[in-house]
Protein backbone atom coordinates (compact mmCIF):
# COMPACT_ATOMS: atom_id res chain seq x y z
CA UNK A 1 0.00 0.00 0.00
CA UNK A 2 1.12 3.30 -0.85
CA UNK A 3 0.44 4.64 3.26
CA UNK A 4 3.80 4.57 4.68
CA UNK A 5 3.77 1.56 8.04
CA UNK A 6 5.74 -0.01 9.38
CA UNK A 7 7.46 -3.14 8.23
CA UNK A 8 4.48 -6.46 8.20
CA UNK A 9 2.28 -4.04 9.39
CA UNK A 10 -1.30 -3.47 7.43
CA UNK A 11 -3.85 -0.75 7.39
CA UNK A 12 -6.96 0.37 6.54
CA UNK A 13 -6.85 1.70 2.97
CA UNK A 14 -8.41 5.36 4.11
CA UNK A 15 -7.68 7.20 7.23
CA UNK A 16 -9.93 7.22 10.56
CA UNK A 17 -11.74 10.61 9.39
CA UNK A 18 -12.86 9.13 5.51
CA UNK A 19 -14.93 6.11 7.48
CA UNK A 20 -18.79 6.01 6.70
CA UNK A 21 -19.79 3.80 9.50
CA UNK A 22 -18.94 3.52 12.93
CA UNK A 23 -17.88 0.39 14.81
CA UNK A 24 -20.91 0.71 17.39
CA UNK A 25 -23.51 0.84 14.50
CA UNK A 26 -22.29 -2.34 12.88
CA UNK A 27 -24.98 -5.33 12.19
CA UNK A 28 -23.78 -8.86 11.47
CA UNK A 29 -26.00 -11.89 10.54
CA UNK A 30 -27.38 -13.59 13.27
CA UNK A 31 -26.49 -16.42 11.42
CA UNK A 32 -25.05 -17.38 7.73
CA UNK A 33 -24.95 -20.65 6.03
CA UNK A 34 -21.49 -21.25 4.80
CA UNK A 35 -20.20 -23.16 1.82
CA UNK A 36 -19.82 -26.22 3.49
CA UNK A 37 -23.65 -26.11 4.38
CA UNK A 38 -23.46 -25.08 8.12
CA UNK A 39 -24.50 -22.60 10.17
CA UNK A 40 -21.59 -19.41 11.35
CA UNK A 41 -22.77 -17.77 13.87
CA UNK A 42 -20.79 -14.30 13.69
CA UNK A 43 -21.37 -13.82 17.57
CA UNK A 44 -19.67 -16.88 18.41
CA UNK A 45 -17.13 -17.03 15.49
CA UNK A 46 -16.24 -13.95 14.05
CA UNK A 47 -12.77 -14.53 11.94
CA UNK A 48 -14.84 -17.68 10.26
CA UNK A 49 -17.81 -15.44 9.32
CA UNK A 50 -15.64 -12.36 7.76
CA UNK A 51 -13.56 -15.84 5.74
CA UNK A 52 -17.02 -16.79 3.98
CA UNK A 53 -18.02 -13.05 3.48
CA UNK A 54 -14.66 -12.10 1.93
CA UNK A 55 -13.26 -14.87 0.46
CA UNK A 56 -12.60 -16.13 -2.50
CA UNK A 57 -10.80 -19.80 -2.31
CA UNK A 58 -12.80 -20.72 -5.41
CA UNK A 59 -11.09 -18.58 -7.60
CA UNK A 60 -8.45 -18.71 -6.17
CA UNK A 61 -7.70 -22.27 -7.18
CA UNK A 62 -8.21 -21.05 -10.84
CA UNK A 63 -6.35 -18.32 -11.06
CA UNK A 64 -3.96 -19.31 -12.95
CA UNK A 65 -6.86 -20.28 -15.83
CA UNK A 66 -9.05 -17.13 -14.91
CA UNK A 67 -7.90 -15.28 -18.37
CA UNK A 68 -9.95 -17.69 -19.79
CA UNK A 69 -13.17 -16.74 -18.07
CA UNK A 70 -12.60 -12.45 -17.84
CA UNK A 71 -9.81 -9.85 -18.63
CA UNK A 72 -7.84 -8.49 -16.49
CA UNK A 73 -9.32 -4.89 -16.54
CA UNK A 74 -11.43 -3.21 -13.99
CA UNK A 75 -15.25 -3.93 -14.19
CA UNK A 76 -18.03 -2.04 -16.22
CA UNK A 77 -19.78 0.57 -13.68
CA UNK A 78 -23.87 -0.28 -12.96
CA UNK A 79 -24.97 2.07 -16.10
CA UNK A 80 -23.26 0.06 -17.95
CA UNK A 81 -24.50 -2.91 -16.93
CA UNK A 82 -28.02 -1.60 -17.51
CA UNK A 83 -26.96 -0.20 -20.90
CA UNK A 84 -25.62 -4.33 -21.85
CA UNK A 85 -29.30 -5.30 -20.90
CA UNK A 86 -27.91 -7.02 -17.48
CA UNK A 87 -30.10 -6.88 -14.48
CA UNK A 88 -28.45 -6.64 -11.15
CA UNK A 89 -28.25 -9.79 -9.36
CA UNK A 90 -27.73 -9.66 -5.61
CA UNK A 91 -25.52 -12.32 -4.33
CA UNK A 92 -24.02 -12.72 -0.79
CA UNK A 93 -20.99 -15.37 -1.69
CA UNK A 94 -17.71 -12.80 -2.45
CA UNK A 95 -16.94 -15.75 -5.02
CA UNK A 96 -19.95 -15.35 -7.11
CA UNK A 97 -18.99 -11.03 -7.19
CA UNK A 98 -18.89 -9.88 -10.16
CA UNK A 99 -19.20 -13.22 -12.49
CA UNK A 100 -21.97 -12.96 -15.34
CA UNK A 101 -23.80 -15.07 -17.05
CA UNK A 102 -26.31 -14.02 -20.34
CA UNK A 103 -28.49 -11.42 -19.27
CA UNK A 104 -27.06 -11.42 -15.47
CA UNK A 105 -24.35 -10.23 -13.67
CA UNK A 106 -24.20 -11.20 -10.01
CA UNK A 107 -23.47 -8.27 -7.56
CA UNK A 108 -22.26 -8.89 -3.56
CA UNK A 109 -23.83 -5.88 -1.70
CA UNK A 110 -20.33 -3.83 -0.06
CA UNK A 111 -20.98 -4.98 3.69
CA UNK A 112 -20.99 -1.97 6.18
CA UNK A 113 -18.09 -3.25 8.06
CA UNK A 114 -15.77 -1.98 5.31
CA UNK A 115 -16.50 1.20 5.69
CA UNK A 116 -15.78 1.46 9.52
CA UNK A 117 -11.54 2.51 10.02
CA UNK A 118 -11.67 0.88 13.82
CA UNK A 119 -13.34 -2.44 12.37
CA UNK A 120 -10.18 -2.72 10.10
CA UNK A 121 -7.84 -2.07 12.73
CA UNK A 122 -9.70 -4.76 15.11
CA UNK A 123 -10.41 -7.76 12.68
CA UNK A 124 -9.09 -7.03 9.26
CA UNK A 125 -5.40 -5.76 9.02
CA UNK A 126 -4.19 -9.18 11.09
CA UNK A 127 -4.94 -11.46 8.77
CA UNK A 128 -2.84 -10.59 5.20
CA UNK A 129 -5.26 -12.79 3.09
CA UNK A 130 -8.31 -11.23 4.78
CA UNK A 131 -6.80 -7.84 4.08
CA UNK A 132 -6.45 -8.39 0.77
CA UNK A 133 -9.88 -9.80 0.21
CA UNK A 134 -11.40 -6.67 1.94
CA UNK A 135 -9.08 -4.46 0.24
CA UNK A 136 -10.33 -6.55 -3.20
CA UNK A 137 -14.16 -6.23 -2.29
CA UNK A 138 -13.48 -2.64 -2.03
CA UNK A 139 -12.03 -1.47 -5.37
CA UNK A 140 -14.27 -3.68 -7.45
CA UNK A 141 -17.07 -1.40 -5.59
CA UNK A 142 -15.39 1.93 -6.27
CA UNK A 143 -15.11 0.08 -10.14
CA UNK A 144 -19.14 -0.43 -9.84
CA UNK A 145 -19.88 2.79 -8.26
CA UNK A 146 -18.33 5.79 -10.52
CA UNK A 147 -20.38 8.15 -11.46
CA UNK A 148 -23.75 9.50 -9.57
CA UNK A 149 -26.36 7.57 -11.60
CA UNK A 150 -24.04 4.26 -10.95
CA UNK A 151 -24.50 5.28 -6.96
CA UNK A 152 -28.46 6.01 -7.42
CA UNK A 153 -28.52 2.01 -9.00
CA UNK A 154 -26.54 1.17 -6.01
CA UNK A 155 -28.90 2.05 -3.91
CA UNK A 156 -31.86 1.19 -5.45
CA UNK A 157 -30.25 -1.91 -5.71
CA UNK A 158 -29.38 -2.22 -2.35
CA UNK A 159 -25.88 -2.61 -2.88
CA UNK A 160 -24.35 0.52 -0.85
CA UNK A 161 -24.94 0.51 3.07
CA UNK A 162 -28.37 2.91 3.94
CA UNK A 163 -26.83 6.40 5.17
CA UNK A 164 -24.08 6.86 2.55
CA UNK A 165 -24.04 9.90 0.79
CA UNK A 166 -22.88 10.83 -3.10
CA UNK A 167 -20.40 12.98 -1.40
CA UNK A 168 -19.42 11.55 0.99
CA UNK A 169 -18.84 7.73 -0.78
CA UNK A 170 -16.53 10.03 -3.37
CA UNK A 171 -14.32 11.18 -0.84
CA UNK A 172 -13.66 8.03 0.49
CA UNK A 173 -13.50 6.27 -2.83
CA UNK A 174 -11.02 9.03 -3.45
CA UNK A 175 -8.66 7.35 -0.41
CA UNK A 176 -9.07 4.07 -1.15
CA UNK A 177 -7.72 4.58 -5.10
CA UNK A 178 -4.75 6.41 -3.25
CA UNK A 179 -4.14 4.07 -0.96
CA UNK A 180 -3.98 0.91 -3.17
CA UNK A 181 -1.35 0.12 -5.64
CA UNK A 182 -2.90 0.20 -8.96
CA UNK A 183 -0.37 -0.30 -11.33
CA UNK A 184 0.67 -3.93 -9.87
CA UNK A 185 -2.64 -4.86 -7.92
CA UNK A 186 -0.40 -6.42 -5.22
CA UNK A 187 -2.48 -5.31 -2.19
CA UNK A 188 -5.50 -7.02 -3.23
CA UNK A 189 -6.65 -10.58 -3.70
CA UNK A 190 -5.24 -12.13 -6.77
CA UNK A 191 -8.88 -12.68 -7.85
CA UNK A 192 -9.61 -8.74 -8.18
CA UNK A 193 -6.70 -8.45 -10.65
CA UNK A 194 -9.51 -9.47 -13.15
CA UNK A 195 -12.79 -7.55 -13.56
CA UNK A 196 -16.11 -9.40 -14.56
CA UNK A 197 -16.00 -13.05 -14.83
CA UNK A 198 -18.18 -15.39 -17.40
CA UNK A 199 -19.68 -17.65 -15.88
CA UNK A 200 -19.80 -20.42 -18.30
CA UNK A 201 -16.04 -20.62 -18.70
CA UNK A 202 -15.96 -21.01 -14.78
CA UNK A 203 -18.08 -23.54 -15.34
CA UNK A 204 -15.99 -25.30 -17.97
CA UNK A 205 -12.69 -24.48 -15.49
CA UNK A 206 -14.59 -26.32 -12.71
CA UNK A 207 -15.75 -29.05 -14.61
CA UNK A 208 -12.39 -30.07 -16.21
CA UNK A 209 -10.59 -32.31 -13.83
CA UNK A 210 -6.97 -30.86 -15.14
CA UNK A 211 -7.46 -27.61 -13.72
CA UNK A 212 -7.66 -28.38 -10.10
CA UNK A 213 -7.38 -31.95 -9.31
CA UNK A 214 -7.21 -31.49 -5.77
CA UNK A 215 -10.70 -30.08 -5.62
CA UNK A 216 -12.19 -31.87 -8.12
CA UNK A 217 -15.17 -33.93 -7.44
CA UNK A 218 -18.23 -35.88 -9.11
CA UNK A 219 -20.32 -33.43 -7.70
CA UNK A 220 -18.62 -30.35 -9.08
CA UNK A 221 -18.73 -31.65 -12.19
CA UNK A 222 -22.82 -31.69 -12.33
CA UNK A 223 -22.86 -28.46 -10.75
CA UNK A 224 -20.64 -26.39 -12.31
CA UNK A 225 -19.45 -22.97 -10.69
CA UNK A 226 -22.70 -22.28 -9.51
CA UNK A 227 -25.86 -24.45 -9.56
CA UNK A 228 -28.85 -22.21 -10.69
CA UNK A 229 -31.43 -24.72 -10.03
CA UNK A 230 -31.84 -28.31 -8.92
CA UNK A 231 -34.66 -28.94 -11.66
CA UNK A 232 -33.66 -31.57 -14.19
CA UNK A 233 -35.93 -30.07 -16.95
CA UNK A 234 -33.60 -27.06 -16.35
CA UNK A 235 -30.51 -29.00 -16.59
CA UNK A 236 -31.57 -30.75 -19.92
CA UNK A 237 -32.65 -27.06 -21.10
CA UNK A 238 -29.37 -25.95 -20.85
CA UNK A 239 -27.10 -28.95 -21.66
CA UNK A 240 -29.34 -30.38 -24.87
CA UNK A 241 -31.42 -27.93 -26.33
CA UNK A 242 -28.49 -27.63 -29.66
CA UNK A 243 -30.52 -31.23 -30.07
CA UNK A 244 -33.17 -29.25 -30.91
CA UNK A 245 -31.82 -27.27 -33.81
CA UNK A 246 -29.53 -30.39 -35.10
CA UNK A 247 -33.52 -32.08 -35.36
CA UNK A 248 -34.25 -29.00 -37.27
CA UNK A 249 -31.88 -28.70 -39.62
CA UNK A 250 -32.13 -32.89 -40.11
CA UNK A 251 -35.97 -32.43 -41.02
CA UNK A 252 -35.43 -29.93 -43.32
CA UNK A 253 -32.69 -32.01 -44.94
CA UNK A 254 -35.36 -34.76 -44.96
CA UNK A 255 -37.72 -32.67 -46.63
CA UNK A 256 -35.99 -31.46 -49.38
CA UNK A 257 -34.58 -34.73 -50.01
CA UNK A 258 -38.61 -36.29 -50.05
CA UNK A 259 -38.96 -33.03 -52.60
CA UNK A 260 -36.40 -33.97 -54.61
CA UNK A 261 -37.54 -38.04 -55.20
CA UNK A 262 -41.33 -36.96 -56.29
CA UNK A 263 -39.63 -35.32 -59.08
CA UNK A 264 -39.02 -37.42 -61.57
CA UNK A 265 -35.65 -37.16 -62.98
CA UNK A 266 -34.19 -37.62 -58.82
CA UNK A 267 -36.56 -40.49 -58.70
CA UNK A 268 -34.95 -42.62 -61.17
CA UNK A 269 -31.74 -41.75 -59.90
CA UNK A 270 -30.69 -44.68 -57.94
CA UNK A 271 -27.13 -42.66 -56.31
CA UNK A 272 -29.66 -39.92 -55.31
CA UNK A 273 -32.04 -42.70 -53.84
CA UNK A 274 -29.10 -44.16 -52.15
CA UNK A 275 -28.01 -40.95 -50.77
CA UNK A 276 -31.56 -39.96 -49.48
CA UNK A 277 -31.50 -43.62 -47.90
CA UNK A 278 -28.16 -43.15 -46.16
CA UNK A 279 -29.52 -39.64 -44.44
CA UNK A 280 -32.36 -41.07 -43.44
CA UNK A 281 -31.19 -44.14 -42.02
CA UNK A 282 -28.42 -41.61 -39.83
CA UNK A 283 -31.02 -39.03 -39.27
CA UNK A 284 -32.75 -42.18 -37.20
CA UNK A 285 -29.84 -43.42 -36.02
CA UNK A 286 -28.87 -40.29 -34.50
CA UNK A 287 -32.41 -39.48 -33.11
CA UNK A 288 -31.93 -43.05 -31.09
CA UNK A 289 -28.93 -42.38 -29.93
CA UNK A 290 -29.63 -38.82 -28.53
CA UNK A 291 -32.55 -40.09 -27.05
CA UNK A 292 -30.98 -42.97 -25.43
CA UNK A 293 -28.10 -40.29 -23.97
CA UNK A 294 -30.36 -38.43 -22.46
CA UNK A 295 -32.08 -41.28 -20.49
CA UNK A 296 -28.26 -42.81 -19.47
CA UNK A 297 -27.83 -39.20 -18.42
CA UNK A 298 -30.98 -38.92 -16.58
CA UNK A 299 -30.44 -42.26 -14.71
CA UNK A 300 -26.98 -41.83 -14.02
CA UNK A 301 -27.93 -37.83 -12.47
CA UNK A 302 -31.08 -39.22 -10.30
CA UNK A 303 -28.75 -42.23 -9.22
CA UNK A 304 -25.95 -39.53 -7.93
CA UNK A 305 -28.22 -37.03 -6.04
CA UNK A 306 -29.87 -40.24 -4.08
CA UNK A 307 -26.69 -41.75 -3.70
CA UNK A 308 -25.02 -38.47 -2.40
CA UNK A 309 -28.21 -37.03 -0.51
CA UNK A 310 -28.05 -40.66 1.28
CA UNK A 311 -24.38 -40.43 2.22
CA UNK A 312 -24.49 -36.58 3.34
CA UNK A 313 -27.78 -37.24 5.28
CA UNK A 314 -26.07 -39.94 7.05
CA UNK A 315 -22.42 -37.97 7.89
CA UNK A 316 -24.83 -35.25 8.82
CA UNK A 317 -26.23 -37.34 11.77
CA UNK A 318 -23.09 -38.65 12.54
CA UNK A 319 -21.88 -35.25 13.32
CA UNK A 320 -24.46 -34.06 15.36
CA UNK A 321 -24.22 -37.15 17.04
CA UNK A 322 -20.83 -36.60 18.17
CA UNK A 323 -21.45 -33.09 19.09
CA UNK A 324 -24.30 -34.12 21.02
CA UNK A 325 -22.09 -36.70 23.02
CA UNK A 326 -19.54 -34.44 23.57
CA UNK A 327 -21.95 -32.12 25.19
CA UNK A 328 -23.08 -34.91 27.41
CA UNK A 329 -19.37 -35.11 28.51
Amino acid sequence: MNQKTPPGDLLPPFPPDRSLVEISTITHPAAIRAASATLVLPSQDLATYLANELGTRRLSRLHRYLWLAGLPVPARPLHRQRLMNRAVVVTERADEHLVWHENRVFVKPLPAFLLSHDFWEAHLCSDKHLHASACGMLLSHVWLVAHRSDFSIAVAEGLMPPGVTWERWTAFAREVLAALDLETMADVDPRYQYGELRLSRLDMLTRWPLVAPETWSPRNFVDGYMSSSTWYKAFFERHFSWLLVGFVYVSVILSALQVGLSTNVLSANSDFQNFGLGVTVAGLAALCLALGAIIIVWIVLFCYHLLSTIAFDRRMRLERAKKGQGKAT
